[in-house]
């Protein structure tokens, strides 16, 4: 077929599906969007709260819980115990299909019904303020990070130790504000780093130790801002940076920042892959507009996906996920739609927080399950023929909100099925909106509880330095800088835990002065955002197209402009210099 362009139903936007998006379509047997892609994105994201946590009640067992539904929502949530154990059966709230109704409105009654899973954690120890989360220990607000031990304030962090305000760092030790950095010790406020040690303000460094301020080196030790130094003369220039005071850290991020927009960046964070485009993207092939991602093959509209073929339109996938399409938070699935936190399940369309399955339609919180419609059971025979009959009646009769937004067979839940408001989740945090932008567009809000902080310290007060901070701080309510006054769900106020106090110590480093919410949002604001642009490479010969860089070494295209094009996350009017993988590549070398 040929490509088609469209008007998104939500936005109205024209969007282009491409001709071979419809072969995709047809072997699942959905039609084509109605909604563009980042509109869908956007839906998708709606069901994650990744970081919003409040204290609630386990309906079955009473205890006290930290969960990331409120108490003031409709929902019953249930503790990690309940919710798997035998004190209840999903399947006893059951109905019939009632085809005078839209089967979506229907599914939305049952979803008010059925208990919802209090969040997502598996086997941590003493880490009870995380969602997202398996296996980690001794850890305190973390999220969507697994197998770390004695690491707080950090946002997809893998396999790490002693880490502090990192973000999406792996396999790492002794790290503070590190974004995008893999196998790195003791390195703070550097992004883009891997296998370095001792490495501060910095950024796209590689196999480095004690540098100070440097950008694109390979293999260096005691360089500061690119610059090579003795082991001696390293020492006593350091000294003169004040990396241990908060004036010091802020002339050093200037700095940091002048100096990265006149050094060369690859088009794309990512490598080892094949037709692919992205950003974040490794070990992949034939994959589109895929982000934070490895090992894709023949998969577009991707965000968090990993080792997962021939699927579209999904928000976090992994572990061997295939031929799905509109999945959020999917492990191990073949054959799924529309559907949400599906696990190790196959053949399951419409469905919610649904483990072991295969063969269900418009289920929750099923276990262990086959052949059922509304958690209600089905032989075989009754399933299949029922199911035929849902999925023409959700064409002739599709679920309309009060928008007037038609949700046909093959789109995901409607905006107001997701069970959190917009500023709970991360569509809040990759497409931030105001209150007034939100409810235009149809989403709900929720309202930040009246917190009344009695703020004890405001941050104009915080200590300097870390040899001035005194173990009374553990008492303070330190005031965030911001005052409530961001978008960012300030907290308005904050204190230091024991072991963060000790970190600090242990690293020489001040005090925060924003709360964590603020400082995540500000480490999530460097990376780039899950959109593309059309750009050519920036080499100009033998210096960028803006002069602000002269190359160290002769390119493949000679004294002419490199005419090599590429889709980028890196905006046209953005002033870094963006160079094709072939020409960053030959300045590193």
């Amino acid at each position: 077929m040929q490509p088609e362009t469209k008007t998104c139903q939500n936005c109205k936007v024209e969007f282009v599906i491409a001709s071979e998006d419809f072969a995709f379509y047809e072997k699942l047997q959905v039609p084509p969007p109605t909604w563009c892609p980042q509109c869908r994105t956007v839906r998708r994201m709606l069901w994650r709260n990744e970081r919003m946590l409040y204290r609630n009640t386990c309906g079955l067992c009473k205890r006290s819980i930290i969960s990331i539904y409120s108490p003031q929502t409709p929902y019953v949530v249930y503790c990690n115990e309940c919710f798997h154990g035998d004190g209840w059966d999903p399947m006893s709230y059951g109905v019939d299909v009632d085809f005078s109704r839209p089967f979506l409105e229907q599914f939305k009654e049952l979803q008010l019904k059925v208990p919802r899973l209090y969040s997502f954690v598996v086997q941590n120890a003493n880490s009870e303020y995380a969602n997202g989360a398996a296996y980690n220990k001794n850890c305190y607000l973390i999220f969507v990070s697994d197998h770390n031990e004695d690491s707080s304030y950090s946002y997809g962090i893998m396999h790490s130790k002693n880490v502090m305000d990192c973000l999406s760092t792996l396999d790492s030790e002794l790290c503070y504000e590190a974004v995008n950095c893999t196998k790195c010790y003791h390195v703070t406020f550097s992004e883009d780093c891997s296998d370095c040690s001792n490495v501060a303000f910095s950024k796209n460094c590689a196999n480095c130790q004690d540098c100070v301020g440097c950008v694109n080196l390979r293999n260096k030790r005691y360089h500061i801002f690119n610059e090579p130094y003795s082991k001696e003369e390293y020492a006593e220039k350091i000294k003169t940076l004040a990396l241990d005071t908060r004036e010091g850290i802020a002339a050093l991020q200037e700095k940091l920042a002048a100096m990265a927009t006149s050094h060369p960046v690859k088009y794309l964070h990512g490598s080892r892959n094949v037709s692919t485009t992205g950003d974040y993207i490794y070990d992949s092939k034939a994959s589109t507009e895929c982000y934070d991602a490895e090992a894709l093959e023949d998969c577009k509209n991707i965000v968090f996906g990993f080792h997962t073929k021939n699927t579209q339109d999904a928000y976090v996938i992994v572990e061997n996920s295939q031929f799905s399409y509109e999945a959020v938070s999917a492990i191990t699935v073949n054959n799924v739609k529309a559907s949400f936190c599906v696990w190790t399940d196959f053949d399951v369309a419409y469905s919610d927080t649904c483990e072991n399955c295969n063969n269900l339609f418009g289920c929750i919180d099923l276990k262990k399950k086959q052949y059922c419609i509304l958690n209600k059971q089905y032989s075989k025979e009754e399933y299949e023929a029922l199911l035929a009959r849902i999925i023409q009646h959700m064409k002739d009769m599709p679920y309309k909100n009060e928008r007037g937004v038609v949700y046909g067979y093959g789109e995901f839940f409607p905006l107001e099925l997701s069970p959190f408001a917009y500023n709970e989740t991360v569509a809040q945090e990759y497409f931030p909106l105001t209150k007034d932008d939100a409810t235009k567009r149809g989403f709900s809000w929720r309202e930040p509880e009246a917190r009344n902080y009695n703020i004890t310290l405001r941050a104009n007060q915080v200590p300097n330095t870390a040899s001035e901070i005194q173990d009374s701080i553990l008492s303070e309510v330190i005031g965030c800088e911001h005052e409530g006054k961001c978008v960012h769900g300030c907290s308005e106020a904050f204190k230091i835990t024991e072991s963060e106090l000790q970190f600090y110590r242990r690293m020489n480093l001040p005090l925060p002065a924003l709360c964590s919410n603020c400082r995540h949002m500000r480490r999530h604001a460097m990376k780039n955002p899950l959109a593309l642009w059309k750009r050519q490479c920036a080499c100009a010969g033998d210096v960028s197209a803006n002069k602000a860089y002269v190359n160290t070494a002769k390119h493949f295209h000679g004294a002419a402009a490199c005419s090599n094009e590429f889709e980028t996350s890196y905006t046209p009017n953005r002033p870094e210099i963006v160079y094709c993988e072939q020409c960053y590549n030959a300045e590193l070398a």
